[in-house]
Protein backbone atom coordinates (compact mmCIF):
# COMPACT_ATOMS: atom_id res chain seq x y z
CA UNK A 1 0.00 0.00 0.00
CA UNK A 2 2.80 2.53 0.80
CA UNK A 3 4.26 1.72 -2.66
CA UNK A 4 0.91 2.49 -4.12
CA UNK A 5 0.84 6.22 -2.34
CA UNK A 6 4.56 6.78 -3.08
CA UNK A 7 3.61 6.15 -6.84
CA UNK A 8 1.08 8.90 -6.45
CA UNK A 9 3.19 11.09 -5.20
CA UNK A 10 5.57 10.80 -8.14
CA UNK A 11 2.92 11.11 -10.27
CA UNK A 12 1.59 14.27 -8.84
CA UNK A 13 4.85 15.83 -9.40
CA UNK A 14 4.51 15.43 -13.80
CA UNK A 15 0.81 17.40 -13.74
CA UNK A 16 -1.07 19.90 -11.42
CA UNK A 17 -3.74 17.33 -10.00
CA UNK A 18 -6.17 19.44 -8.03
CA UNK A 19 -5.08 18.63 -4.75
CA UNK A 20 -8.66 17.45 -3.38
CA UNK A 21 -8.36 14.69 -6.23
CA UNK A 22 -4.80 13.82 -4.81
CA UNK A 23 -5.87 13.67 -1.07
CA UNK A 24 -9.32 11.22 -2.51
CA UNK A 25 -7.18 8.59 -3.80
CA UNK A 26 -4.75 8.67 -0.61
CA UNK A 27 -7.62 8.09 1.30
CA UNK A 28 -9.05 5.29 -0.78
CA UNK A 29 -5.77 3.35 -0.79
CA UNK A 30 -6.02 4.35 3.03
CA UNK A 31 -9.58 2.47 3.11
CA UNK A 32 -8.81 -0.26 1.21
CA UNK A 33 -5.48 -1.48 3.07
CA UNK A 34 -5.69 -0.88 6.31
CA UNK A 35 -8.24 1.78 7.71
CA UNK A 36 -12.20 1.86 8.09
CA UNK A 37 -11.92 5.59 7.78
CA UNK A 38 -9.47 8.29 6.89
CA UNK A 39 -10.31 11.54 7.31
CA UNK A 40 -8.43 14.93 6.07
CA UNK A 41 -8.41 18.17 7.78
CA UNK A 42 -6.74 21.41 5.77
CA UNK A 43 -6.42 24.45 7.83
CA UNK A 44 -7.31 26.40 4.97
CA UNK A 45 -10.72 24.60 5.25
CA UNK A 46 -12.16 24.59 8.69
CA UNK A 47 -14.94 22.18 9.58
CA UNK A 48 -15.49 19.32 7.96
CA UNK A 49 -12.72 17.44 6.25
CA UNK A 50 -12.42 18.26 2.62
CA UNK A 51 -11.96 14.17 2.28
CA UNK A 52 -13.92 11.26 4.09
CA UNK A 53 -13.98 7.85 3.18
CA UNK A 54 -14.76 4.83 4.90
CA UNK A 55 -15.57 1.11 4.33
CA UNK A 56 -19.17 1.44 5.68
CA UNK A 57 -20.57 5.17 5.04
CA UNK A 58 -23.60 4.78 6.62
CA UNK A 59 -21.78 3.45 9.92
CA UNK A 60 -19.54 6.19 10.24
CA UNK A 61 -22.46 9.33 8.30
CA UNK A 62 -21.35 11.60 11.69
CA UNK A 63 -17.83 11.53 11.36
CA UNK A 64 -18.09 12.93 8.07
CA UNK A 65 -19.22 16.04 8.44
CA UNK A 66 -17.53 16.10 12.49
CA UNK A 67 -15.05 18.84 12.92
CA UNK A 68 -11.40 18.09 14.22
CA UNK A 69 -12.25 19.13 17.81
CA UNK A 70 -11.88 17.91 21.50
CA UNK A 71 -15.02 15.87 20.85
CA UNK A 72 -13.80 14.32 18.05
CA UNK A 73 -12.63 10.68 19.71
CA UNK A 74 -16.26 10.40 21.47
CA UNK A 75 -17.90 10.84 18.19
CA UNK A 76 -15.86 8.45 16.89
CA UNK A 77 -16.48 5.84 19.99
CA UNK A 78 -19.49 6.17 19.63
CA UNK A 79 -19.61 5.54 15.99
CA UNK A 80 -17.70 1.97 16.67
CA UNK A 81 -13.67 3.60 16.11
CA UNK A 82 -11.81 1.62 18.53
CA UNK A 83 -8.71 2.34 17.21
CA UNK A 84 -8.20 5.84 16.33
CA UNK A 85 -5.09 7.89 15.18
CA UNK A 86 -4.16 11.45 14.11
CA UNK A 87 -0.73 13.03 12.55
CA UNK A 88 -0.22 16.74 11.33
CA UNK A 89 0.40 17.21 7.71
CA UNK A 90 3.73 19.21 7.63
CA UNK A 91 5.00 21.53 4.60
CA UNK A 92 8.28 23.26 5.07
CA UNK A 93 7.83 22.73 8.90
CA UNK A 94 4.65 24.50 9.12
CA UNK A 95 1.34 22.58 9.82
CA UNK A 96 -1.15 23.08 6.99
CA UNK A 97 -3.92 20.61 8.64
CA UNK A 98 -4.15 16.59 9.94
CA UNK A 99 -5.09 13.31 8.57
CA UNK A 100 -7.52 11.25 10.98
CA UNK A 101 -7.36 7.23 10.56
CA UNK A 102 -10.03 4.88 12.21
CA UNK A 103 -10.75 1.33 12.68
CA UNK A 104 -13.05 -1.01 14.34
CA UNK A 105 -10.60 -3.73 14.53
CA UNK A 106 -12.74 -6.38 12.63
CA UNK A 107 -12.79 -5.60 8.90
CA UNK A 108 -9.57 -3.94 8.04
CA UNK A 109 -7.19 -6.36 6.82
CA UNK A 110 -4.11 -5.13 9.08
CA UNK A 111 -3.93 -2.94 12.04
CA UNK A 112 -3.13 1.01 12.20
CA UNK A 113 0.05 2.07 13.34
CA UNK A 114 1.79 5.25 14.65
CA UNK A 115 4.62 4.70 11.56
CA UNK A 116 1.63 3.91 9.26
CA UNK A 117 0.33 7.33 9.79
CA UNK A 118 2.94 9.06 9.80
CA UNK A 119 4.07 7.73 6.27
CA UNK A 120 0.53 8.39 5.03
CA UNK A 121 0.70 11.95 6.33
CA UNK A 122 4.32 12.76 5.13
CA UNK A 123 2.87 11.47 1.54
CA UNK A 124 -0.18 13.26 2.28
CA UNK A 125 1.47 17.17 3.48
CA UNK A 126 4.52 16.58 0.09
CA UNK A 127 1.83 15.83 -2.64
CA UNK A 128 -0.94 18.60 -1.33
CA UNK A 129 2.64 20.97 -1.14
CA UNK A 130 3.34 20.19 -4.58
CA UNK A 131 0.16 20.38 -5.86
CA UNK A 132 -0.71 23.96 -4.61
CA UNK A 133 2.78 24.80 -6.25
CA UNK A 134 1.73 23.43 -9.42
CA UNK A 135 -1.37 25.17 -9.39
CA UNK A 136 0.25 28.42 -8.38
CA UNK A 137 3.12 27.94 -11.37
CA UNK A 138 0.35 27.72 -13.44
CA UNK A 139 -1.68 30.98 -12.63
CA UNK A 140 1.59 32.69 -12.98
CA UNK A 141 2.74 31.12 -15.80
CA UNK A 142 -0.69 31.67 -17.42
CA UNK A 143 -0.68 35.43 -16.29
CA UNK A 144 2.31 35.69 -18.00
CA UNK A 145 1.64 34.83 -20.95
CA UNK A 146 -1.55 36.81 -21.47
CA UNK A 147 0.73 39.99 -20.35
CA UNK A 148 2.70 39.20 -23.72
CA UNK A 149 -0.35 38.96 -25.46
CA UNK A 150 -2.38 42.54 -26.52
CA UNK A 151 -4.61 43.65 -24.70
CA UNK A 152 -6.78 44.38 -27.11
CA UNK A 153 -7.85 43.89 -30.60
CA UNK A 154 -7.65 46.83 -33.15
CA UNK A 155 -10.89 48.08 -34.83
CA UNK A 156 -11.77 49.33 -38.10
CA UNK A 157 -14.83 49.74 -39.85
CA UNK A 158 -15.88 46.69 -41.78
CA UNK A 159 -14.05 44.00 -39.71
CA UNK A 160 -13.87 42.40 -36.32
CA UNK A 161 -11.36 40.77 -34.72
CA UNK A 162 -11.57 37.87 -32.27
CA UNK A 163 -9.00 35.62 -30.18
CA UNK A 164 -8.19 32.92 -28.04
CA UNK A 165 -5.63 31.67 -25.65
CA UNK A 166 -5.86 28.18 -24.16
CA UNK A 167 -2.25 27.18 -22.26
CA UNK A 168 -1.51 23.53 -22.17
CA UNK A 169 -3.25 21.53 -19.49
CA UNK A 170 0.10 19.44 -18.36
CA UNK A 171 2.37 22.32 -18.66
CA UNK A 172 3.06 24.44 -15.68
CA UNK A 173 5.27 26.74 -17.69
CA UNK A 174 4.47 29.84 -19.72
CA UNK A 175 4.69 28.82 -23.80
CA UNK A 176 5.50 30.66 -26.86
CA UNK A 177 2.10 30.97 -28.67
CA UNK A 178 1.15 34.07 -29.69
CA UNK A 179 -1.35 36.61 -31.94
CA UNK A 180 -1.31 39.99 -32.51
CA UNK A 181 -3.43 42.64 -34.76
CA UNK A 182 -1.90 46.21 -35.52
CA UNK A 183 -2.52 49.05 -37.63
CA UNK A 184 -0.40 49.53 -40.95
CA UNK A 185 0.16 52.73 -42.70
CA UNK A 186 -2.38 53.51 -45.14
CA UNK A 187 -5.68 52.36 -43.40
CA UNK A 188 -4.06 48.51 -43.79
CA UNK A 189 -3.92 45.88 -40.40
CA UNK A 190 -0.93 44.29 -39.90
CA UNK A 191 -1.80 40.57 -38.56
CA UNK A 192 0.22 37.67 -37.04
CA UNK A 193 0.28 34.47 -35.21
CA UNK A 194 2.63 31.79 -34.35
CA UNK A 195 4.34 29.35 -31.97
CA UNK A 196 7.77 29.20 -31.02
CA UNK A 197 9.12 25.75 -30.08
CA UNK A 198 9.22 24.48 -27.06
CA UNK A 199 8.08 25.95 -23.14
CA UNK A 200 9.83 28.22 -20.28
CA UNK A 201 11.27 31.63 -20.29
CA UNK A 202 13.05 31.28 -22.88
CA UNK A 203 10.00 30.19 -25.26
CA UNK A 204 8.40 33.30 -24.13
CA UNK A 205 11.17 35.50 -24.42
CA UNK A 206 12.18 34.51 -28.11
CA UNK A 207 8.03 35.03 -28.74
CA UNK A 208 8.02 38.49 -27.28
CA UNK A 209 11.12 38.93 -29.63
CA UNK A 210 9.75 37.68 -32.95
CA UNK A 211 6.16 39.14 -32.77
CA UNK A 212 8.36 42.63 -32.23
CA UNK A 213 10.72 41.63 -35.36
CA UNK A 214 7.14 41.02 -37.56
CA UNK A 215 5.63 44.54 -36.27
CA UNK A 216 9.04 46.62 -37.14
CA UNK A 217 9.34 44.34 -40.60
CA UNK A 218 5.92 45.45 -41.66
CA UNK A 219 7.11 49.08 -41.47
CA UNK A 220 9.46 48.69 -43.79
CA UNK A 221 8.31 45.92 -46.32
CA UNK A 222 4.99 46.07 -48.25
CA UNK A 223 5.05 42.32 -48.74
CA UNK A 224 4.13 39.43 -46.23
CA UNK A 225 7.12 37.40 -48.00
CA UNK A 226 9.67 40.26 -47.30
CA UNK A 227 8.19 40.39 -43.66
CA UNK A 228 9.07 36.39 -43.07
CA UNK A 229 12.40 36.92 -44.81
CA UNK A 230 13.78 39.84 -42.65
CA UNK A 231 12.48 37.98 -39.76
CA UNK A 232 14.17 34.74 -40.72
CA UNK A 233 17.14 36.52 -41.18
CA UNK A 234 17.11 37.96 -37.11
CA UNK A 235 15.95 34.75 -35.74
CA UNK A 236 19.06 33.16 -37.36
CA UNK A 237 21.42 35.42 -36.51
CA UNK A 238 20.53 35.60 -33.07
CA UNK A 239 19.75 31.95 -32.15
CA UNK A 240 16.63 32.22 -30.58
CA UNK A 241 15.27 29.47 -31.78
CA UNK A 242 12.83 28.11 -33.80
CA UNK A 243 8.85 29.37 -35.02
CA UNK A 244 5.73 28.53 -37.45
CA UNK A 245 4.24 31.90 -38.25
CA UNK A 246 1.82 33.24 -40.61
CA UNK A 247 2.05 37.14 -41.51
CA UNK A 248 -0.71 39.01 -43.10
CA UNK A 249 -1.79 42.12 -44.48
CA UNK A 250 -5.03 43.33 -44.70
CA UNK A 251 -7.34 46.21 -46.51
CA UNK A 252 -10.62 46.80 -44.36
CA UNK A 253 -11.71 48.78 -47.23
CA UNK A 254 -11.69 46.03 -49.84
CA UNK A 255 -11.40 42.69 -48.03
CA UNK A 256 -8.47 41.93 -49.69
CA UNK A 257 -6.09 39.79 -47.90
CA UNK A 258 -2.61 38.82 -48.47
CA UNK A 259 -0.54 36.92 -46.27
CA UNK A 260 2.71 34.48 -45.91
CA UNK A 261 3.45 31.55 -44.14
CA UNK A 262 6.72 30.14 -42.42
CA UNK A 263 5.93 26.22 -41.41
CA UNK A 264 2.38 27.16 -40.20
CA UNK A 265 -1.03 25.66 -40.30
CA UNK A 266 -3.41 26.37 -43.11
CA UNK A 267 -6.07 29.34 -42.03
CA UNK A 268 -9.74 27.93 -42.22
CA UNK A 269 -11.81 30.57 -44.97
CA UNK A 270 -16.04 29.91 -43.57
CA UNK A 271 -18.06 31.45 -46.39
CA UNK A 272 -21.21 33.92 -45.94
CA UNK A 273 -23.25 30.97 -46.81
CA UNK A 274 -21.25 28.92 -44.09
CA UNK A 275 -18.94 26.43 -46.02
CA UNK A 276 -15.45 26.22 -44.62
CA UNK A 277 -12.35 25.74 -46.11
CA UNK A 278 -8.90 25.53 -45.88
CA UNK A 279 -6.65 28.19 -47.32
CA UNK A 280 -3.07 27.55 -48.35
CA UNK A 281 -0.29 26.99 -45.55
CA UNK A 282 3.19 25.41 -45.40
CA UNK A 283 6.35 27.42 -46.04
CA UNK A 284 9.95 26.95 -43.84
CA UNK A 285 10.29 27.21 -40.28
CA UNK A 286 11.51 30.59 -38.80
CA UNK A 287 15.20 29.69 -37.54
CA UNK A 288 16.26 27.02 -40.09
CA UNK A 289 19.36 29.28 -41.02
CA UNK A 290 17.57 28.74 -44.27
CA UNK A 291 15.22 30.82 -46.78
CA UNK A 292 12.53 31.28 -45.64
CA UNK A 293 10.77 32.51 -48.86
CA UNK A 294 6.98 32.01 -49.18
CA UNK A 295 4.70 32.69 -51.75
CA UNK A 296 1.98 35.61 -50.99
CA UNK A 297 -1.09 34.34 -51.21
CA UNK A 298 -3.93 36.64 -52.23
CA UNK A 299 -7.73 36.23 -51.16
CA UNK A 300 -10.61 38.35 -50.61
CA UNK A 301 -13.04 38.15 -48.32
CA UNK A 302 -16.72 38.42 -49.23
CA UNK A 303 -18.60 40.26 -47.17
CA UNK A 304 -19.97 38.03 -44.08
CA UNK A 305 -17.04 35.91 -44.68
CA UNK A 306 -14.63 34.89 -41.61
CA UNK A 307 -11.46 33.76 -41.14
CA UNK A 308 -9.64 31.94 -38.86
CA UNK A 309 -5.60 31.82 -38.01
CA UNK A 310 -4.36 29.70 -35.35
CA UNK A 311 -1.37 27.60 -33.93
CA UNK A 312 -0.92 23.91 -34.48
CA UNK A 313 -2.26 23.43 -30.55
CA UNK A 314 -5.97 23.43 -31.94
CA UNK A 315 -5.55 20.82 -34.49
CA UNK A 316 -3.10 18.47 -32.52
CA UNK A 317 -5.11 18.32 -29.71
CA UNK A 318 -5.89 14.54 -30.55
CA UNK A 319 -2.01 14.15 -31.59
CA UNK A 320 -3.73 13.40 -35.28
CA UNK A 321 -3.10 16.43 -37.42
CA UNK A 322 -5.60 15.42 -40.30
CA UNK A 323 -8.55 14.75 -38.14
CA UNK A 324 -7.78 17.85 -36.16
CA UNK A 325 -8.57 20.06 -39.54
CA UNK A 326 -11.43 17.82 -39.97
CA UNK A 327 -12.50 18.85 -36.62
CA UNK A 328 -11.92 22.21 -37.33
CA UNK A 329 -13.72 22.75 -40.40
CA UNK A 330 -16.62 20.61 -38.84
CA UNK A 331 -16.37 23.23 -36.02
CA UNK A 332 -16.18 26.26 -37.92
CA UNK A 333 -18.93 25.30 -39.93
CA UNK A 334 -21.28 24.28 -36.62
CA UNK A 335 -20.89 28.01 -35.10
CA UNK A 336 -21.70 29.80 -38.74
CA UNK A 337 -24.88 27.74 -38.60
CA UNK A 338 -25.68 28.46 -34.79
CA UNK A 339 -24.46 32.26 -36.05
CA UNK A 340 -21.52 32.71 -33.25
CA UNK A 341 -18.16 33.06 -34.60
CA UNK A 342 -15.78 33.63 -32.37
CA UNK A 343 -12.21 32.57 -31.09
CA UNK A 344 -13.21 31.42 -27.74
CA UNK A 345 -16.12 29.04 -28.77
CA UNK A 346 -13.66 27.44 -31.18
CA UNK A 347 -11.95 26.36 -28.57
CA UNK A 348 -14.53 25.40 -26.56
CA UNK A 349 -15.98 23.32 -29.12
CA UNK A 350 -12.69 21.65 -30.03
CA UNK A 351 -10.64 21.78 -26.58
CA UNK A 352 -13.67 21.40 -24.16
CA UNK A 353 -15.59 23.53 -21.94
CA UNK A 354 -12.53 23.77 -19.89
CA UNK A 355 -10.14 25.50 -22.15
CA UNK A 356 -7.90 23.10 -21.39
CA UNK A 357 -5.67 21.69 -24.40
CA UNK A 358 -2.02 18.96 -24.58
CA UNK A 359 -0.62 22.16 -26.15
CA UNK A 360 -1.03 25.54 -25.99
CA UNK A 361 -2.77 26.97 -28.93
CA UNK A 362 -4.01 30.71 -29.62
CA UNK A 363 -6.41 31.55 -32.41
CA UNK A 364 -7.23 35.08 -34.45
CA UNK A 365 -10.40 35.44 -35.87
CA UNK A 366 -10.71 38.01 -38.78
CA UNK A 367 -14.38 39.02 -39.58
CA UNK A 368 -15.64 41.25 -42.78
CA UNK A 369 -18.86 42.78 -42.27
CA UNK A 370 -21.65 41.53 -44.16
CA UNK A 371 -23.26 45.19 -44.79
CA UNK A 372 -26.71 45.14 -46.06
CA UNK A 373 -27.17 46.56 -50.08
CA UNK A 374 -24.47 45.86 -53.40
CA UNK A 375 -22.08 48.30 -54.03
CA UNK A 376 -22.32 49.67 -57.72
CA UNK A 377 -18.76 47.99 -58.56
CA UNK A 378 -17.00 45.05 -56.15
CA UNK A 379 -13.68 43.76 -56.77
CA UNK A 380 -12.53 40.34 -55.99
CA UNK A 381 -8.60 39.54 -56.05
CA UNK A 382 -7.05 35.81 -55.80
CA UNK A 383 -3.94 34.01 -56.44
CA UNK A 384 -3.88 32.22 -59.65
CA UNK A 385 -4.30 29.08 -57.99
CA UNK A 386 -6.56 25.92 -58.74
CA UNK A 387 -7.63 26.37 -54.88
CA UNK A 388 -9.13 30.21 -55.69
CA UNK A 389 -11.52 28.98 -58.18
CA UNK A 390 -13.81 27.94 -55.27
CA UNK A 391 -13.35 30.68 -53.59
CA UNK A 392 -14.26 33.53 -56.58
CA UNK A 393 -17.36 31.46 -57.30
CA UNK A 394 -18.26 31.88 -53.85
CA UNK A 395 -17.97 35.75 -53.70
CA UNK A 396 -20.18 35.52 -56.81
CA UNK A 397 -22.79 33.50 -55.65
CA UNK A 398 -22.89 35.76 -52.47
CA UNK A 399 -22.61 38.82 -54.72
CA UNK A 400 -25.72 37.07 -56.66
CA UNK A 401 -27.76 36.78 -53.30
CA UNK A 402 -27.58 40.24 -52.71
CA UNK A 403 -28.56 41.06 -55.61
CA UNK A 404 -31.64 39.37 -55.19
CA UNK A 405 -31.32 37.06 -58.53
CA UNK A 406 -33.44 33.96 -59.32
CA UNK A 407 -31.65 30.66 -58.96
CA UNK A 408 -31.66 30.08 -62.73
CA UNK A 409 -29.69 33.69 -63.32
CA UNK A 410 -27.46 33.32 -60.60
CA UNK A 411 -26.79 29.71 -62.03
CA UNK A 412 -25.68 31.27 -65.33
CA UNK A 413 -23.04 33.79 -63.21
CA UNK A 414 -21.40 31.05 -61.35
CA UNK A 415 -21.25 28.54 -64.54
CA UNK A 416 -19.86 31.30 -66.40
CA UNK A 417 -17.24 32.86 -63.77
CA UNK A 418 -16.37 29.21 -63.39
CA UNK A 419 -15.09 28.87 -66.60
CA UNK A 420 -13.68 32.14 -66.88
CA UNK A 421 -11.84 31.80 -63.77
CA UNK A 422 -10.17 28.56 -64.78
CA UNK A 423 -8.97 30.22 -67.87
CA UNK A 424 -7.48 32.70 -65.99
CA UNK A 425 -5.75 30.50 -63.54
CA UNK A 426 -4.28 27.53 -66.54
CA UNK A 427 -3.67 30.28 -69.09
CA UNK A 428 -2.52 33.65 -67.23
CA UNK A 429 0.51 34.27 -65.70
CA UNK A 430 2.51 31.01 -64.15
CA UNK A 431 4.36 33.05 -61.50
CA UNK A 432 3.37 31.52 -58.18
CA UNK A 433 2.46 35.33 -56.92
CA UNK A 434 0.34 35.84 -59.90
CA UNK A 435 -3.19 36.87 -59.25
CA UNK A 436 -6.18 37.60 -61.21
CA UNK A 437 -9.26 39.73 -60.24
CA UNK A 438 -12.94 39.56 -60.56
CA UNK A 439 -14.96 43.14 -61.66
CA UNK A 440 -18.56 42.64 -60.38
CA UNK A 441 -21.23 45.79 -61.60
CA UNK A 442 -24.93 45.80 -62.03
CA UNK A 443 -27.15 48.69 -62.44
CA UNK A 444 -29.96 49.13 -65.25
CA UNK A 445 -31.56 45.51 -64.92
CA UNK A 446 -27.72 44.31 -66.36
CA UNK A 447 -24.90 42.24 -64.43
CA UNK A 448 -21.50 42.73 -65.92
CA UNK A 449 -18.02 40.72 -64.89
CA UNK A 450 -14.94 41.20 -65.70
CA UNK A 451 -12.28 38.82 -65.36
CA UNK A 452 -8.78 39.78 -65.58
CA UNK A 453 -5.62 38.62 -65.23
CA UNK A 454 -1.62 39.04 -66.10
CA UNK A 455 -0.26 37.45 -68.81
CA UNK A 456 -1.52 36.62 -72.52
CA UNK A 457 -3.71 33.65 -72.54
CA UNK A 458 -2.11 30.67 -73.95
CA UNK A 459 -4.50 28.48 -76.53
CA UNK A 460 -4.27 25.20 -76.81
CA UNK A 461 -6.17 22.90 -78.82
CA UNK A 462 -9.19 21.24 -77.88
CA UNK A 463 -9.11 17.80 -76.18
CA UNK A 464 -12.24 16.34 -75.28
CA UNK A 465 -14.15 18.07 -73.48
CA UNK A 466 -11.57 20.63 -73.06
CA UNK A 467 -11.12 23.53 -74.59
CA UNK A 468 -15.32 24.00 -74.39
CA UNK A 469 -14.87 27.06 -71.96
CA UNK A 470 -16.22 30.18 -74.06
CA UNK A 471 -19.06 28.04 -75.95
CA UNK A 472 -20.04 27.15 -72.16
CA UNK A 473 -19.63 31.01 -71.43
CA UNK A 474 -21.21 32.29 -74.52
CA UNK A 475 -24.55 29.84 -73.37
CA UNK A 476 -25.10 31.46 -70.25
CA UNK A 477 -23.70 35.09 -71.32
CA UNK A 478 -25.75 37.73 -72.94
CA UNK A 479 -22.47 39.03 -74.46
CA UNK A 480 -18.91 37.80 -74.14
CA UNK A 481 -15.95 39.83 -74.58
CA UNK A 482 -12.21 38.71 -74.82
CA UNK A 483 -9.38 41.29 -74.57
CA UNK A 484 -5.40 40.26 -74.62
CA UNK A 485 -2.40 41.77 -75.30
CA UNK A 486 0.95 40.74 -74.19
CA UNK A 487 1.16 42.09 -70.59
CA UNK A 488 -2.94 41.14 -69.46
CA UNK A 489 -5.89 39.92 -70.52
CA UNK A 490 -9.62 40.76 -70.28
CA UNK A 491 -12.82 38.64 -70.13
CA UNK A 492 -15.99 40.68 -70.07
CA UNK A 493 -19.65 38.73 -69.47
CA UNK A 494 -22.83 40.76 -69.78
CA UNK A 495 -26.08 39.06 -68.06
Amino acid sequence: MIDGLEQLDTRSRASPIPRVTIVEQVARLCTNAFADLCAVYLRDSPGAPIVFCARAEEQYASLSEAALDDLYAERAREAGVTALLQHPLLVDGIAIGSVVLGSNGRSAPTKITPATAEAVASILATAIGQATQLAHHHRVSDRLQRAMLPEALIEADGMRFDAAYSPASREAEVGGDWYDAFDLAGGMVGISVGDVTGHGLEAAVAMSEIRRAIRVAATTYASPSAMIEAVEAMVSAQEIGMASAIIGIYDPQTGVLRYACAGHPHPALVTPSGDAYLLPGGGTLLGLGESASSPVHTITLAPGSTCYFYTDGLIEHHRDAMSGEEDLLAAVEAMAAEGRHSASTLHAKIIGGDGRSIDDCATLMLQRSDRSGVKPVERYTFSARPSAARLAREAIRHYAKRLGLTDEEGFDLLVAIGEAVANAIEYGNPDPEATFEVEALSGNGEVILHVESSGHWRTTPSQGDRGRGLRIMRACAREVEVSSTAERTRLTLAF
